[in-house]
């Protein structure tokens, strides 16, 4: 418990100040050289005034005696109220009859003090807090003068759902001041019971209210990590994860994380600052109390709004997980669609839906009520939507031989595919070759096909002048013979020769010699 120093506590600055008061009163009285107020209907009139103002403290501070458990607290209020029971008697006889002069007079000071005390007090009051409204201008007043007087409630301000305080102000019971900006909201409540949600702005607790629990109207993300499950012993957990077993029993984990936030009270989308004429976000009483009225409790932990969510997804997770065998819930390479996606949409339905699409025993399609939804509308939450199960994460020596198998079935299928390649890139290049022969014997005897076409017959030597005549031609254009030049300067040497046989290829001297 922190401890005030003494210069800080409320008792010693308010006996300090009267102290240093009474000592310039009497400076001030001495001082002056005329020390006796006369009677006159002002000074009459400001007595009744404060006759008035003292009795409305000592009711005020009597009716403070009756709930203030703190022993100190009720020995500071008995010492003040006998200050003022003291007051109203000496007050009420210098109204009705006579006294001395001084005593009129210093009494006359100590009520024009009070009335200026209270009056500057209900004036500043009205600029402490945000009101506008008359009603919210009284409660402020009546506040500050109950703390004046020793009746101190709680001061709060709620900033995006978290509460910013003096310590010890959740403990105080008198009336008190809620400041909560435009992303928060708050559940009030006594000793006994929940009293009533209350929004952003101002709002006035009454005597015995106090904070249950401060609300954040943003949307919420919660998460948690995947990790590599351990085949044997299992390892210390957080209270929260996301390990399952499938039917085959083999652990899994994935990544989980989901997006929520209180209900807003309609099925559109969040305003979320949306309209600029309006609050930033929606506030939905109904939700509130949903949300803080459901404070689940157990024995060694509470479950607020905010972490109910999350546990939902990793139920649901584990429960569709077991119904699936590994390779059932990792995929094949033909299936239309991943089951993870499709088990992550299914979760998603059951918590946004409030009916479900399941398959009775006969294999029949029917509709039954999603329990997660009803569980989330009987907090006040709305999901908004859900992250993560992308991919799972397997032991290490379930991962292991699953690599050793893929890669068994990888390296079968390459050499299947190699050998295939090496037998077309065979029959492509046989094709190929065939294709060249026939295109180079096509374009080797144009010529000759051309004169047998006109009706010709050629002899031996005409035949083989053509196909040489071709050879030549082919052996010109650009690009289809390396070394065409050579085989050109060749090519001619041979037509030469066959220039001086005779026409069946003979030389024409050896045959006229025979």
């Amino acid at each position: 418990m922190d401890v005030l120093p003494l210069h800080r506590r409320s008792g010693f600055v308010a006996t300090l100040g009267l102290i240093i008061a009474s000592g310039l009163y009497y400076w001030a009285l001495r001082a002056t050289s005329q020390t006796h107020v006369p009677r006159t209907l002002l000074t009459d009139g400001i007595l009744i005034l404060g006759l008035f103002s003292v009795v409305i403290l000592f009711l005020f501070i009597a009716n403070l005696l009756f709930w203030i458990g703190e022993p100190q607290k009720t020995i500071a209020a008995f010492i003040r109220l006998f200050i003022l029971g003291a007051w109203i008697p000496i007050n009420a006889y210098l109204i009705l009859g006579s006294a001395s002069p001084i005593t009129r007079t210093v009494l006359t000071h100590l009520d024009l003090g009070l009335l200026i005390l209270v009056l500057i007090l209900s004036l500043s009051a009205q600029f402490v807090l945000p009101v506008r409204e008359e009603g919210n201008r009284l409660a402020v007043i009546r506040r500050l003068l109950g703390f004046m007087v020793g009746e101190r409630g709680p001061v709060t301000f709620i900033r995006n759902g978290e509460v910013r305080e003096a310590y010890g102000e959740r403990m105080r019971r008198a009336p008190g001041v809620f400041l909560i900006d435009h992303a928060s909201a708050a559940v009030l409540r006594t000793d006994v019971q929940f009293t009533r949600p209350v929004g952003p702005g101002v709002t006035f607790s009454n005597r015995g209210e106090w904070r249950a629990e401060s609300l954040d109207l943003r949307r919420q993300v919660r998460s948690t990590k995947g990790f590599t499950p351990s085949s044997g012993e299992p390892a210390k957990l957080e209270a929260v994860n996301s390990l399952a077993i499938t039917r085959d029993g083999i652990p899994v984990s994935t990544d989980l994380s989901i997006t929520f936030m209180l209900d807003p009270g309609h099925s559109g989308d969040p305003r979320e600052g949306r309209d600029a004429t309006l609050p930033p976000y929606e506030f939905n009483k109904k939700a509130a109390e949903k949300a803080v009225y459901g404070h689940a409790y157990g024995e060694f932990e509470d479950l607020p709004w905010t972490e109910l969510p999350l546990r939902l997804v990793v139920d649901l997770w584990r429960e569709l997980v077991k119904e699936k065998t590994l390779l059932e819930l990792i995929g094949q390479e033909n299936t239309d669609e991943l089951p993870l996606l499709k088990l992550k949409r299914e979760i998603i339905n059951r918590l946004t839906s409030p009916t479900i699409e399941t398959r009775a025993q006969d294999g029949k399609r029917r509709l039954e009520p999603s329990r997660e939804f009803d569980v989330l509308q009987s907090r006040g939450i709305r999901v908004l939507g859900i992250g993560g199960i992308t991919s799972v994460y397997l032991p290490d020596e379930v991962h292991k031989e699953r690599m050793l198998r893929w890669r068994e079935s990888w390296a079968g299928g390459v050499q299947e595919a190699l050998a295939e390649s090496k037998e077309e890139v065979k029959q492509v290049r046989h094709r190929g070759e065939s294709e060249a022969y026939l295109t180079l014997l096509r374009e080797l005897t144009a010529g000759l096909r051309q004169q047998i076409g006109k009706g010709s017959a050629p002899n031996l030597r005409g035949t083989l002048s053509s196909i040489v005549g071709d050879a030549i031609r082919i052996c010109t254009q650009p690009g289809l013979v390396a070394d065409r030049a050579n085989l050109v300067i060749q090519l001619t040497e041979m037509m030469d020769e066959l220039s001086i046989l005779d026409e069946n290829c003979q030389e024409t001297e050896r045959r006229g010699g025979g």
